[in-house]
């Protein structure tokens, strides 16, 4: 097929004047990924021109193109997700608008017409000295905070760094993300640690022992600094994480069945449930929290450390992807009948909008939304 032909197919059918035959065959042409820059130009050549209630993609039309970028009929190479994940975003805001209009013509409500602004989530954090003090970290701007005598921490946007001046006796210091939340630290040692929303690391404030040791909740993203002769250690909820110097996510949240270690970088050591796994880069260790044995498969890294890059990655049951959407969004999820055994799939920015979220996963499967609030209705 001539690049000719898919344009000439893409505008008949944006705009409602495709033949059944005709739409058949640019749906097929979708699907097969070789005409995935083209699709990207004319998407990009229709925002470039502006959009009215005319030119925007008919909201059945977009639901289809997207369905094809979207369903998870068979695994699919990851260079392939990805690429896609640009031209999805292009038909969710299309699809939007064409959803926002059609909303304001009917009345209607549902995912994408919620009346209630659920921002995604953004830097924020609380620091916990050992004193007890609790310190907003998001208003502390570019700060320096005096986190205990003859010890300093700068405040730099997204990120708390430690100095690494030397200071007697350590104390303990916390630092929390609530739902809605993430920020990063760099610890006295030079360790670089990213936390997800709904998340903590406790700490010392010097590392002086034999041993870094630190203490997680939720999810983190190490980098630690190399120190051959002192071990960094990760306590998460019944899992420690030996290493000495390397990259590694560590999921530990309170509401998921596992708790995981997926190692990007490196090796590390992982203990837990009176069993042990040693762990080379592209494997995970999981340990079930009523088995309480490790286990160890091959990880998706890609989607594992989507978060720490500011995107979702969805894969699997809708109840673990609804999770991740409470913590980001910081809302509460309530199911009205029988969600097992749905799986759904897709990538998107987690800056976008919740009701473009949701509708990307309505598009991916048979399930609906409603936003009332701060609470979001699954309806299978």
């Amino acid at each position: 097929m001539k690049a000719s032909r898919f344009a000439h197919l893409f505008h008949k059918y944006r705009s409602g004047q495709a033949t059944p035959e005709e739409e058949k065959e640019f749906l097929d042409m979708v699907a097969a990924s070789g005409h995935d820059d083209e699709l990207k130009e004319a998407i990009g050549g229709m925002l470039e021109n502006g959009l009215d209630e005319d030119a925007a993609m008919p909201e059945e039309s977009a639901d289809k193109v997207l369905g094809e970028i979207l369903r998870d009929e068979a695994p699919r190479r990851k260079t392939r997700i990805f690429t896609w994940a640009a031209v999805a975003a292009g038909l969710l805001m299309l699809l939007g608008i064409g959803f926002l209009l059609k909303t304001q013509r009917n009345g209607q409500s549902g995912a994408g017409a919620a009346h209630v602004q659920i921002s995604p989530g953004k830097d924020r954090a609380t620091l916990v000295l050992d004193d007890g003090r609790e310190i907003d970290l998001e208003r502390a701007g570019n700060d320096t905070i005096g986190v205990q005598q003859g010890l300093l921490a700068q405040v730099n946007g997204n990120a708390l760094h430690y100095d690494t001046t030397t200071a007697e006796p350590p104390t303990i210091n916390t630092i929390r993300t609530p739902r809605g939340g993430q920020f990063r630290v760099v610890l006295p040692d030079g360790s670089r640690v990213w936390l997800n929303a709904a998340s903590s690391i406790r700490f010392p404030t010097v590392f002086n022992a034999g041993e870094r040791r630190v203490e997680v909740e939720g999810e983190v993203y190490f980098e630690v600094a190399k120190r051959p002769q002192q071990p960094f250690i990760v306590q998460a909820d019944g899992m420690d994480v030996q290493v000495t110097g390397t990259h590694f996510n560590v999921m530990a949240y309170s509401d998921e069945s596992n708790i995981e270690t997926t190692l990007l970088e490196g090796g590390v050591k992982v203990f837990g449930g009176g069993s042990e796994a040693t762990l080379v880069p592209g494997l995970q260790a999981v340990m079930n929290r009523k088995e309480n044995d490790i286990k160890v498969r091959k990880a998706d890294t890609d989607r594992v450390i989507a978060w720490k890059e500011g995107r979702f990655e969805f894969r699997g049951n809708i109840r673990g992807i609804m999770r991740q959407i409470a913590r980001w969004y910081d809302v509460d999820i309530i199911y009205k009948g029988n969600t097992d055994g749905k799986n759904f799939g897709g990538a998107i920015s987690r800056t976008e909008k919740i009701e473009d979220v949701l509708k990307m996963l309505e598009l991916t499967g048979s399930i609906q939304f409603e936003i009332n609030n701060n609470t979001v209705t699954v309806i299978p």
